[in-house]
């Protein structure tokens, strides 16, 4: 079952690009802004790699040829498995759903009538209120000459296990990593808002996807939760790691099971990361790409972990003056099929209800983590299966809802406030969060994390040594210093295995509190 999702993807998603040329893309950097009509363009990846692209869609009111002014809020859309750089968008001649859901929707509120599947197709929807979106739709593909073992595969929105790359403990293939976070982060946005008319800032950013993309969308939103104030999900895939593990509690104790003093460490060997991928045919390659991009779902699980949305639900505690800092909104189906049609094509039925039936659990977990962790967020059961027919229906007010929560052209919008308290945690050893930097010194793959972190200090569990800068902002140090260092014992000797720094004895707990400067 750990490979179940990853079996279910072979073959049987939408076609694979693969070495997509974008040769019908404006050429980096663009001469012309398209407005009122899809578009694509071109623009280089030191993280990917080479060239890639990304769709785009500018409504008339954001037209900066006849508001050079003005700047307006920018929706980040990822495609799903399979998907490309023209799957949430469509193009010029065939927009999608997602392009008219921002000036049409159902006639009728699909959540209170029995039969929302009717209302799918947006040439039966009545005109609305504008929604002033500008919509970026990137490629979530390894590219012709880039990183990774050989192109057109997908890219699960995340940086992949440097294990596997070149010079890697496993190395399977002779370039550095894809690192398609880090080009979301900090490629993809930096570009849209310096050549398109998008305002600059958390504020004016929010992200969704559907099925893979949703999980991307959520990964992202809650590794990143100070660059985003909204983040959707359409049927996202939040935890393909099928094992049991804890889940992360509100809880602490200054208990360690650390080693008491520094062993040697030991990454234990993968097997599964084995599989000689570029030799496999294109259908069969969906299956093992799971495996370079996290590792051994065994002896990696700290990495798939520091991934998975699941694991990630406490990054959504961040607040001030009790208003949440970042608005989350995603919605699944039931896995039930409504349509007669929906049966008349065997295969493809198979496919779509077995999909929405794994990703529906996923979606529950998700909601007992948020529950657990105390993270507000909306979520919505919709009827039907892992289809656009049953999508469709919901997309005008999920757009809807997070237009609602970023700064609009005219001054308007309510973006969620920069937080004055927030939870966090991350395998990663070098990071910043709202404002805050950390920096740790360790061998293993394990998780910090930050409890009720504010200006007055900060609770840190984990183990090795972490530097930490407060921000300026704060006017707090220790001891005088804004940058100190907090010692939680030697680094494990092994990753991390199992969750198990869900755990409250796990690791090293130290409260530093701080002083006014």
């Amino acid at each position: 079952m750990l490979g179940g999702l990853p079996l279910l993807l072979v073959g049987f998603g939408p076609s694979v690009a693969g070495a997509a040329p974008f040769a019908e893309c404006a050429a980096d950097p663009p001469a012309t802004i398209v407005v009122g009509r899809v578009a694509c363009q071109r623009m280089p990846s030191a993280f990917l790699g080479g060239t890639t692209a990304f769709s785009y869609y500018v409504p008339p009111a954001c037209d900066p040829v006849a508001f050079p002014a003005r700047r307006c809020p920018a929706l980040y859309l990822l495609h799903g498995f399979g998907g490309d750089y023209h799957s949430m968008l469509g193009t010029a001649a065939a927009p999608s759903a997602w392009v008219a859901a921002l000036s049409k929707g159902p006639p009728r509120d699909p959540r209170r009538v029995p039969d929302p599947w009717t209302m799918s197709d947006p040439a039966g929807w009545s005109p609305k209120t504008p929604i002033d979106f500008i919509l970026i739709a990137p490629h979530g593909q390894t590219l012709e000459g880039g990183y990774g073992p050989v192109a057109g595969l997908d890219g699960f929105w995340a940086d992949w296990n440097p294990r596997f790359a070149r010079g890697g403990d496993a190395q399977r293939y002779a370039t550095p990593p894809p690192r398609f976070e880090s080009f979301l982060a900090r490629e993809l946005i930096p570009y849209v808002e310096v050549h398109l008319p998008a305002g600059a800032g958390r504020s004016w950013r929010a992200l969704v996807g559907e099925s893979l993309g949703g999980f991307g969308s959520y990964k992202n939103g809650l590794q990143h939760p100070d660059l985003w104030s909204s983040i959707g999900s359409e049927s996202g895939a939040h935890n393909f790691l099928f094992a049991p593990a804890p889940d992360p509690l509100s809880v602490g104790s200054p208990v360690s099971l650390g080693p008491p003093v520094q062993l040697p460490y030991e990454h234990a060997p993968s097997v599964t990361s084995s599989i000689p991928i570029a030799s496999l045919p294109e259908q069969a390659r969906g299956f093992p790409v799971s495996f370079l991009v996290f590792g051994d779902p065994a002896t990696d699980q700290a990495t798939y972990r520091g991934n998975m949305p699941r694991d990630l639900a406490m990054n959504g505690r961040a607040w001030a003056r009790g208003v949440a800092s970042l608005h989350i909104r995603g919605f699944v189906n039931d896995a039930i099929p409504r349509r007669a049609e929906d049966l008349t094509n065997p295969g493809s039925y198979l496919v779509d209800q077995a999909f929405e039936g794994i990703v529906l659990p996923m979606n529950l977990e998700m909601e007992a983590a948020f529950r657990l962790t105390g993270v507000a967020n909306e979520f919505e059961i919709h009827p039907g299966i892992h289809s656009s027919v049953y999508w469709n229906p919901f997309i005008r007010a999920q757009l809807a809802a997070q237009y609602a929560r970023v700064r609009h052209a005219d001054g308007t919008g309510n973006p969620p406030p920069a937080p004055t308290r927030f939870d966090y945690r991350t395998i990663s050893t070098d990071f910043s969060i709202w404002g805050w930097s950390f920096h740790v010194a360790r061998d293993s793959v394990d998780f910090l994390t930050l409890r009720d972190v504010s200006c007055r200090g900060l609770t840190l569990r984990g183990s090795g040594v972490v530097r930490v800068t407060v921000p300026a902002s704060c006017r707090t140090s220790l001891n005088g210093a804004t940058t100190f260092s907090v010692d939680l014992g030697p680094s494990m000797p092994i990753d991390e295995p199992g969750g198990v720094s869900d755990i409250p004895v796990y690791g090293n707990e130290k409260r530093v509190t701080l002083a006014k400067r």
